[in-house]
């Protein structure tokens, strides 16, 4: 009887820890109703009703995420950061740094050292704000991000947006410069990148006029925004596939993600299995997520 306990015993202990386990592995923004629909993420702490959020982001344990608060009118956005406790997602707080000036789409570098971000605060003693949006960093030392960088290598002048990275540490952005809106990708070299280089436009397809955009780790796929002729709404998102170097003339994710409303700020979760968003219903944005295996 006692041997019979025990084994008893070890056996209940060892199915305890596997099930911790399995919960351990499963992230903190797991949600089995995303998995056929898209459904508001953390409903009431991270998308409110009094406030306008967009872009976020989440760091690869997938309990801290970073997303921008902005105003109506978007002229101006905080960047914000919320950690998982308890069972639950805690109130934001903005980043100490940000506030001061238009702040948003904030990105985690591949080792967490950094994020990458975009700003109007000055590029030079002289300005008061930067005429445009450009990009920005800020290094994380212990728990603390320390003061921005400006990365001059990079930006333009013209609006530079929503930076992502692939595993490697290539970075891609949207940008507005020499008069045009193409995606441009910053190769990752030791010691930074190399110069920008712009993707062909021939992927936005027919007239498409292209917005927010995440790579995905393997490099192989682009998810954004782009109003075209297609298009549900003001603004719908799309994906473009890398296919023997050539990149595809971007589908339409279809109405499970795109709505007569406006759909944007696309992100891919760590694990590659979600995509969080924006959506606009009512003039208010709030944040969505939907598993990726409903979509392709």
């Amino acid at each position: 009887m006692k041997n019979q306990l025990l084994r008893s015993t070890v056996t209940l202990l060892g199915a305890l820890a596997i099930a911790n386990m399995a919960i351990a592995e499963t992230p903190a923004y797991y949600s089995k109703a995303a998995e056929h629909k898209a459904v508001e993420f953390a409903p009431g702490i991270i998308s409110t009703k009094t406030h306008f959020e967009i872009n976020a982001v989440f760091n690869k344990a997938g309990n801290n995420i970073l997303f921008a608060r902005c105003t109506d009118d978007f002229k101006a956005c905080t960047m914000m950061e919320s950690n998982y406790e308890n069972g639950a997602w805690q109130p934001a707080k903005k980043l100490h740094f940000s506030g001061g000036y238009l702040e948003a789409d904030p990105y985690y570098s591949p080792d967490e050292s950094y994020i990458y971000f975009v700003s109007k605060r000055p590029t030079n003693n002289s300005e008061k704000e930067a005429k445009s949006v450009n990009l920005w960093r800020s290094k994380k030392v212990g728990s603390e991000w320390q003061s921005p960088e400006y990365l001059p290598e990079l930006s333009s002048n013209a609006d530079d947006l929503y930076p992502s990275f692939t595993e490697k540490g290539d970075l891609y952005f949207p940008s507005f410069r020499n008069n045009d809106r193409l995606f441009y990708v910053a190769e990752a070299r030791e010691n930074g990148f190399d110069k920008p280089k712009a993707l062909p436009s021939a992927m936005f397809g027919e007239g498409g006029k292209v917005g927010d955009s995440v790579i995905f780790a393997d490099g192989k796929a682009i998810i954004f925004s782009m109003r075209r002729s297609d298009s549900l709404g003001k603004g719908d998102l799309y994906i473009s596939r890398l296919v023997n170097g050539t990149w595809t003339v971007a589908e339409s994710l279809g109405d499970k993600v795109n709505t007569s409303n406006h759909e944007f700020t696309p992100i891919v979760s760590p694990d590659g299995k979600y995509l969080f968003f924006t959506r606009v219903e009512n003039g208010r944005g709030n944040i969505y997520q939907i598993a990726l295996s409903a979509l392709f």
